[in-house]
């Protein structure tokens, strides 16, 4: 068995706020490098986590023993930097969306599939205890036959007009609500309930200039969605064939909320977010069209082996804690990697999502990416 894990990191934003504060928890576990091109970032960085060795440009970072890489730049980046880092036999960790294009995503899971180190995308959704336990109840009938989906989530994110102008505004790059948040909801669905078969999609974009900050007093267009409805039939490799998933996405709204709601024909169980699990089952609610009824919800606790309990404890005294069901999924999954990686065992990381979920989940953003343009269902 392995015993010490060395974790290096491409990006300094992210990287900051989950990723590292969700490794530094683990036992055993070394944050060994950095690298990122604006030197403040980078200092920053090193200094907060105490890392030894940090860099300018990536490709130098690859030279160092490492054993796993997690790279969260802008997705325009991810290509170049993920096929250096699987062609120097390193494990590879992407943030998602993984790819701008179906090709980018075809290219890297063929490398991917030819590489010895793991390669993975950040879905941490999967290993969020109450998401888990959701995907128990589903796959065990506890809510009987799946009717359908609802996700709902509202952000306040990019909803002041002088937010300036960045990467998140330029659809070439891979900005947008489409790809950032909805990307993790299309995952979502298909780890809980299966494939999807169709799609139609509409992208809408509230603030159209952003302040840009290359250019004082002046502005620039944006070209991303900040708000999307994508409504989703499951295919034939689901649990829920012919079902439908309805997603609606706003990063422009006055507060947040985040709530996923799976239907079944006993009960309906939903996800909000603080990461609570809730259920409530038919039959309880006044019948009629009364909505003075108010829904009686029961809260769950999820059902911890000994080892995540302690990690649940030690999250919650950490900075992950404040930022979220993301950032505290993220260190469920960073505590199966680094056991995986000491133990070499991949069966720990048999729900974690491959590249080839990467591919499948960019056919369906293109998909729906196609939809809105075509004003038509498109079939994946």
């Amino acid at each position: 068995m392995k015993k010490r894990v060395k974790i290096g990191f491409i990006g300094s934003g992210w990287a900051q706020v989950a990723q590292a504060p969700a490794f530094s928890l683990m036992d055993d576990v070394e944050l060994a490098a950095v690298a990122s091109p604006t030197d403040r970032h980078r200092w920053k960085f090193m200094e907060r986590f105490g890392i030894r060795q940090g860099f300018s440009d990536w490709r130098e970072m690859l030279q160092c023993d490492l054993d796993l890489v997690c790279v969260t730049t802008p997705t325009s980046m991810h290509e170049p930097m993920v096929t250096g880092v699987l062609e120097s036999g390193k494990g590879v960790l992407c943030e998602k969306p993984f790819a701008l294009t179906v090709a980018e995503a075809e290219r890297m899971a063929a490398l991917a599939s030819r590489s010895p180190g793991l390669a993975l995308i950040d879905h941490q959704l999967r290993f969020h205890p109450s998401v888990r336990t959701m995907k128990l109840m589903i796959d065990g009938g506890d809510i009987g036959k799946v009717y359908e989906v609802r996700a709902v989530v509202n952000l306040a994110t990019r909803n002041r007009t002088d937010q300036p102008w960045s990467w998140w505004s330029d659809a070439t790059r891979g900005g947008g609500a489409l790809m950032a948040i909805g990307s993790h909801l299309v995952d979502l669905n298909r780890f809980l309930v299966g494939e999807i078969a169709e799609v139609c999609c509409n992208l809408s974009t509230s603030i159209t200039q952003r302040p840009d900050p290359a250019a004082p007093g002046t502005s620039r267009q944006v070209t991303s969605d900040d708000s999307f409805a994508m409504f989703m039939k499951f295919g034939p490799s689901s649990v829920a064939l012919g079902a439908s998933s309805l997603m609606h996405v706003t990063t422009v709204g006055a507060y947040t909320w985040f709530s996923l709601e799976v239907v079944g024909s006993l009960k309906t169980i939903r996800l909000d977010g603080a990461g609570r699990l809730w259920e409530i089952p038919n039959g309880v609610a006044i019948a009629g069209r009364s909505l003075i009824d108010a829904p009686r919800w029961k809260q769950l606790e999820p059902i911890l082996p000994w080892d995540e309990l302690v990690l649940q404890e030690k999250i919650k005294l950490s900075s992950l804690s404040v930022h979220g069901i993301f950032a505290v999924g993220f260190a469920f999954l960073a505590h199966r990697i680094v056991k995986a990686l000491k133990s070499k065992d991949p069966v720990i990381l048999q729900d974690a999502a491959s590249f080839r979920d990467g591919l499948m989940l960019q056919k369906i953003l293109q998909a729906g990416l196609d939809s809105d343009r075509l004003h038509t269902w498109v079939k994946i």
